[in-house]
């Protein structure tokens, strides 16, 4: 389901780049995309250090 509404992001991205950038207004989406590749970042960076405390705890 993630996956889905990832793909489905993207294209909505390509879709509004394409649009904007005939208005002469192509840095938008990509502004708005570093957001969001910012925000994928922290979250994997998060998830990695939880799975490291949780690992670090359990006996061998």
């Amino acid at each position: 389901m993630k996956t889905i509404l990832r793909c489905i992001l993207f294209i909505i991205t390509i879709y509004a780049a394409i649009l904007l950038y005939q208005f002469q207004l192509g840095a938008i989406p990509f502004f708005l995309l570093s957001f969001y590749l910012f925000y994928e970042a922290f979250r994997v960076i998060k998830n990695g250090q939880k799975e490291e405390k949780l690992g670090n705890g359990r006996p061998s």
